[in-house]
């Protein structure tokens, strides 16, 4: 028998799981995106995290399709319908789709490779904080390097803008990341144990 992993979707159910999974992060990120639909500005971005639970929970590629084509939604309409500046959206944004890729695999990594056990935290966290570095690397190195904006652009131009927005994205992802962990074990928690039977 397969050992059982930190996110295994089997632990609580079929694909009923991964729908509502889906339906609660097309909430969060419809509520909590920067420059969302809603007057929630002050919420940190769910994005990055929000890719890393749907890489956990979902297993279908249609999942991050799907939650990408949310995210592109938003950003369109609240540019093209409510006249929110253009300023990101350039050709680079096309970079966001193997910036969130990365967040994606890293749940599906972590929902294979990780134990359902507190001693595999310190690993999880390693991950998801990489796969922020990773993704941040891409989407905002992206946008720095494409967006056409920076006359000649450098490493030495880009480090301050890494510094800049890293740290905040890095934080919103291990906020949002820690509820939906905390969530996870508390569903755990009220499910009986394997092997117990009725009286």
């Amino acid at each position: 028998m397969a050992p059982k992993t930190l996110f295994d979707p089997a632990r609580l159910g079929p694909s009923r799981l991964e729908l509502a999974v889906f339906a609660v992060l097309a909430l969060v990120m419809l509520v909590t995106r920067s420059h969302s639909l809603s007057p929630a500005d002050h919420l940190p971005d769910t994005a990055w995290a929000s890719f890393f639970v749907a890489g956990a929970y979902i297993a279908s590629w249609r999942g991050f399709a799907a939650l990408f084509l949310l995210a592109f939604a938003i950003d369109l309409t609240v540019i093209r319908v409510l006249g929110m500046p253009a300023y990101c959206f350039t050709s680079a944004y096309a970079l966001m789709v193997p910036a969130y890729g990365v967040l994606w695999w890293a749940g599906r990594w972590a929902r294979r490779h990780l134990a359902p056990k507190a001693a595999s935290l310190p690993a999880l966290l390693a991950v998801l904080c990489g796969a922020s570095l990773l993704g941040e690397l891409i989407s905002s190195g992206g946008f720095y390097a494409f967006a056409g904006y920076v006359a000649a652009p450098s490493l030495a131009g880009f480090m301050p803008v890494l510094l800049r927005y890293w740290p905040v994205d890095l934080g919103a992802t291990l906020l949002w990341s820690a509820l939906a962990v905390a969530i996870h074990a508390g569903v755990l928690s009220l499910r009986p144990a394997e092997g117990a039977t009725r009286r």
